[in-house]
C-alpha cells in the first residue's frame, strides 16, 4: 500500500460556549482535518488542533505545513513506515515545532494502518489495558455558582471526576474549588490545572496548600513551562502530587522533566507530542523514571478524541484520561464524527471505544461542510 494523496480541510468547529483557561479563551475550535489516500482505495483521517501557546501551530501554518513539507514527503510511502517518515521529516526536513501539524497527518496514518488490517489502533499499540475510561469533565474559569450548578448536572449524569482551571488569583481559585467540591460531595475526585497561570514558585506554592484542603488529587502546570527549577520548587513544598502539561511536548522534554525531579505525572497530549509515536516514546520514559502519565486533549472532536482513547486503553502506564466529549453541554455544537460511545454503569459514566478498524470514526460529511473556513489574509 503507497500513500497517493494528502489533502486538508480547515474548520472551526463551533462551541456553545468558550472555555476559559489562564493563558486563553477558546469561542471556536481551529481543526484541521486530514486526509490520506492511498493506491489501495483506503483513506485514513486524521485531526490537527492547533493551539498556537501550546503547540506553535496556527489553522493556517497546518495546512501550509502539511502541503508544503510533512505531506508530499510522505508521498510514495507506505504507511506503516511510521518511524521512517518521523526520520524524514526530522533529519531530513528539519521540522521544528509544527507539533499539531505532524500529529494530524500521523493519526491518519495509524488510521490507515487499523483500516487496511481490520483492527481497531488500540491493537497497533498493545491491546487493551482496561476495557472502558471513566469519564472526566472540565471546566473552565466561571462564577462559584455556576460551576456548582455545572457540577450538580453533571454529577447527575454519571461524572465522578471533576477537572477545574485554575491559575487566577489563588482565593478566586479557591472559591472556585470549593463550590465544586460541595457540589461534588466528598467521594468525588478533584484536580486543577493552572495553565501556568500561578507562574512564579511561590505563589504556586500558596495557591496549591491553600487549595489542599478540599482534596485535590494533583496539581497540573503550577508554573511556566519553561521553568523547571521552579516546577521542582513546588513540588518539593506542597503535598499534592505535580503533573506537567505543557512542559513536556515530547520525548527530550519528557527526559528533562524526569531528570530534574520537576514533577510526579506527565499530561500526554497528541498536538503536543506531534502524534502517537512520540506519545508512546513519552510514556517509555515516565515509566523507566517511576512516573505515570495521563492523556489529555486540546478541544478536539471525536476523530482526535478517539486516538486519544485508544492510546489511553493501551497504556498501563496511563491513570487518567480528561475527556471532554464533544456533546457535553458547553462543547461542539456540531462535531464531524461519530463512533464514540458513552454509557452510564452503576451510577458512573464510562467511556467505550468502537472495535471498527483504524479510529472507529465516520465523518459527517455535512458538518464539515458548515464549518469550512478559507483564509481572511
Amino acid at each position: 500500500m503507497k500513500i497517493t494523496a494528502v489533502r486538508v480541510d480547515t474548520l472551526e468547529l463551533a462551541m456553545e460556549e468558550p472555555f476559559v483557561i489562564a493563558s486563553s479563551a477558546l469561542a471556536n475550535g481551529p481543526c484541521d482535518l486530514v486526509r490520506v489516500e492511498t493506491d489501495e482505495g483506503i483513506t485514513g483521517v486524521g485531526e490537527a488542533c492547533p493551539t498556537y501557546e501550546f503547540t506553535g501551530d496556527t489553522l493556517w501554518t497546518v495546512q501550509d505545513v502539511i502541503g508544503e513539507y510533512l505531506g508530499p514527503a510522505v508521498i510514495g510511502r507506505d504507511p506503516f513506515d511510521i518511524e521512517a517518515i518521523h526520520h524524514v521529516w526530522e533529519r531530513e526536513l528539519y521540522t521544528v515545532g509544527n507539533q499539531a501539524a505532524r500529529a494530524g497527518l500521523e493519526i491518519a496514518l495509524w488510521d490507515l494502518q487499523g483500516k487496511s488490517l481490520g483492527r481497531p489502533l488500540y491493537d497497533l499499540v498493545g491491546g487493551r489495558t482496561r476495557p472502558a475510561l471513566q469519564e472526566v469533565v472540565a471546566f473552565g474559569w466561571d462564577e462559584p455558582e455556576a460551576l456548582a450548578a455545572k457540577t450538580r448536572a453533571m454529577k447527575a449524569e454519571g461524572i465522578r471526576i471533576f477537572k477545574i482551571k485554575v491559575g487566577d488569583a489563588p482565593e478566586r481559585d479557591e472559591q472556585r474549588v470549593a463550590a465544586v467540591r460541595e457540589a461534588a460531595g466528598p467521594e468525588a475526585r478533584i484536580t486543577v490545572d493552572a495553565n501556568q497561570g500561578w507562574w512564579d514558585a511561590k505563589t504556586a506554592v500558596w495557591a496549591i496548600n491553600l487549595l489542599e484542603q478540599h482534596r485535590i488529587e494533583f496539581a497540573e502546570q503550577p508554573v511556566r513551562m519553561d521553568d523547571l527549577d521552579a516546577a521542582r520548587f513546588v513540588r518539593a513544598h506542597v503535598n499534592v502530587p505535580i503533573a506537567l502539561d505543557e512542559s513536556v511536548r515530547g520525548p527530550r522534554d519528557a527526559l528533562a522533566c524526569a531528570k530534574a525531579g520537576a514533577c510526579d505525572m506527565f499530561v500526554v497530549k497528541l498536538m503536543k507530542t506531534g502524534g502517537i509515536l512520540n506519545a508512546l516514546k513519552v510514556n517509555a520514559i515516565a515509566e523507566a523514571a517511576g512516573i505515570t502519565v495521563l492523556m489529555g486533549n486540546m478541544g478536539e472532536s471525536s476523530i482526535a478524541l478517539a486516538a486519544h482513547f485508544h492510546l489511553n486503553v493501551a497504556l498501563a502506564n496511563a491513570v487518567h484520561c480528561d475527556a471532554d466529549l464533544p456533546w457535553r453541554p458547553g462543547g461542539m455544537t456540531h462535531d464531524i464524527g461519530h463512533g464514540l460511545r458513552q454509557e452510564v454503569v452503576d451510577g458512573i459514566s464510562w467511556i467505550d471505544l468502537p472495535e471498527a478498524p483504524g479510529l472507529g470514526i465516520e465523518l459527517i460529511e455535512e458538518h464539515i461542510e458548515r464549518q469550512r473556513v478559507e483564509r481572511r489574509w
